[in-house]
């Protein structure tokens, strides 16, 4: 999901990493006090450089969070930066040849990448286009190699995280636990999948369609206030596939 989101391995890295240390500094020690970067080093097992250097990282276009981008993200960057004509529209390039071509904006990315493979990855992606002339014209400033990065990204904040941050409380405070269930079977027979499906959905539309009622009519309609800046929320997702695997 991450690679059709157009995620790169070293975009997930960097932020894999920034997570880990963000949590770790937020963590406070068995005595309550903040922890150093040092002590962050020990439990996330980078080094003390890697903690500084990504505590420190900013946001901004020459951060090592954007030059570590995949490439072809990059080269629509620098294609809508530094390769445009006077009025600032970028240009139609060449893929190879007179200069500047798209060949050179890949070389401006740098890494061993062939300009080849990265343009086959743009035209797939619609990033790009190939006119009649054979020079390639671009289509779009951001790169996603198909059209649901958006909902990955929806999915990730308001479904996996939260159940994520549900797992964890459960785990960590027993007493108050959040309620946290699942209905499955492994040995449901093939010809009522549909049957499961239909009811499922409609029952669970009309919980939520009954909560998100409770929901509007209890806000307090004041996003500003300080009575009103607690997220609460109710989710349910419907799943299937795979064997069973008898554990």
């Amino acid at each position: 999901m991450l690679l059709s989101a157009g995620v790169s391995y070293a975009q997930f890295e960097v932020f894999a990493k920034r997570a880990f240390i963000e949590q770790a500094f937020g963590d406070p020690d068995g005595r309550g006090r903040p922890i150093n970067v040092s002590r962050v080093a020990v439990r996330t097992g980078l080094s003390r450089k890697e903690v500084t250097r990504y505590r420190n990282l900013a946001d901004t276009i020459d951060s090592p969070t954007s030059r570590e981008f995949s490439r072809p993200a990059r080269v629509l960057q620098l294609w809508h930066s530094e390769f445009v004509n006077d009025t600032g529209e970028p240009l139609d390039l060449s893929f190879d040849g007179s200069s500047p071509s798209f060949s050179d904006v890949v070389k401006r990315v740098g890494g061993d990448v062939p300009a080849g493979a990265v343009r086959a990855e743009l035209l797939s992606a619609n990033g790009m286009v190939e006119l009649p002339n054979g020079k390639l014209r671009v289509q779009k400033r951001y790169f996603v190699p198909t059209a649901y990065g958006e909902e990955l990204i929806v999915g990730l904040a308001f479904i996996m995280g939260p159940a994520l941050q549900t797992l964890r409380h459960n785990l960590e405070v027993p007493t108050e636990r959040f309620i946290q269930r699942v209905a499955y079977s492994d040995h449901l027979a093939s010809s009522n999948v549909e049957a499961f499906r239909r009811i499922s959905h409609q029952q669970a539309e009309q919980l939520m369609n009954n909560i998100d009622a409770w929901i509007t009519q209890n806000e307090t309609g004041d996003p500003g206030s300080e009575d009103s800046n607690r997220r609460v929320g109710l989710g349910v997702f419907y799943f299937e596939g795979g064997e069973n695997s008898g554990t």
